[in-house]
Parts: C-alpha cells; structure tokens; sequence
C-alpha cells in the first residue's frame, strides 16, 4: 500500500514542475530566437549580430516572467484551477463558493508568486506557517488549493466497481460462448 503524500508537498511538487516547464519552454524560445538571429542578419556585422546576442541575457529574464505570468494566469483560467503540475498530483485551485475561477483570480495567483519570487522566495514558505495552510497566492485570490475531484472520481471506488462490473459482464459472455 502506497503512502499517502500530504496535499502541502504535494504543492511543492506540483510547482516545481511548473516551474520546471516554463524554464525548458523558455530556454527553447531563446534558443529559437538566437538561431533566427544568426540566419536573418547573417549579412549583418559581426559586431551588430554580437550586439544583438548579447541583449538575449536581458530578453531571457523579461521572456521568462512574460512566460511565468501567462503560463499561471491562463492555465488556472483555461482548465479551471489546473495546471499542467497540479493535472499531475491530481490538485486543482478551487473557488471557496463552488464556481469557476475567474480571470481575475488567477491573474492574482501569478501576481502572488512574483511577489513571493520578489522578495527572496521565503513567503513561498507561508502555508507551512499558516494553520489553514493557504499560501500568498491563496491569500490574494481568495482561493484554496485541493485534491482534484475529477481525479478523485477515477480512481476511486466508483472507478474501481465499473470496472469489476465490466469483468463480470465479459465473463458472463464467455461463458455463454462456450
């Protein structure tokens, strides 16, 4: 039997791999933008080209927040309070009154982690402080972070009941076929 991970890891887990996405989505763009460089201004200066190159440290950093703030905002809008970490650990953002969350809140969720990132990473720290274990970007938004109910609902009893009904009936028909 597996041990159950606590939701606050869990988290942990879950950004870290969404932070891990957008730095490998990141790297890739640049790398897309200095190839562009050096094939369209081929015929440029070499100096003008360098120059070029060298101000990709400064798009690096201003395409990485860019990146971060619309990969958060848009996932937690889009797929109602999941993002491609979350999807994974099987935890969604959920609206305390039940409804889908806004754009509005989860444009706070991202304002929140740059605040957090900001201000030398220890407020990520904040939900192992808290007792109702909400982090800043909870806070901000007015949401809470839990397990996936979708994700409950697969591989839960229900789930597993299916699939011995499903047995049972294949079994049935082989029977009957014999």
């Amino acid at each position: 039997m597996k041990p159950e991970i606590s939701i606050l890891k869990k988290r942990v887990y879950a950004f870290t791999s969404d932070l891990g996405i957008v730095v490998v989505v990141n790297y890739f763009m640049m790398a897309a933008f200095h190839q562009f460089i050096q094939t369209v201004f081929f015929h440029f200066p070499i100096k003008a080209q360098l120059f070029l190159i060298n101000k990709l440290a400064m798009m690096t950093s201003i395409s990485l927040m860019c990146l971060t703030f619309a990969y958060f905002s848009l996932f937690y809008f889009m797929t109602n309070g999941r993002t491609m970490g979350k999807s994974l650990f099987g935890l969604q953002v959920k609206n305390p009154n039940g409804e889908e969350l806004t754009l509005n809140q989860s444009m706070l969720r991202a304002i929140a982690y740059f605040t957090c990132a900001m201000t030398g990473s220890f407020l990520f720290a904040l939900s192992y402080i808290r007792k109702d274990e909400k982090s800043l970007a909870d806070v901000f938004s007015g949401t809470t972070v839990g397990v996936d109910v979708t994700e409950e609902k697969a591989t839960g009893t229900e789930f597993k009941m299916a699939l011995m009904a499903a047995d049972e009936v294949k079994e049935d028909e082989f029977n009957k076929a014999a």
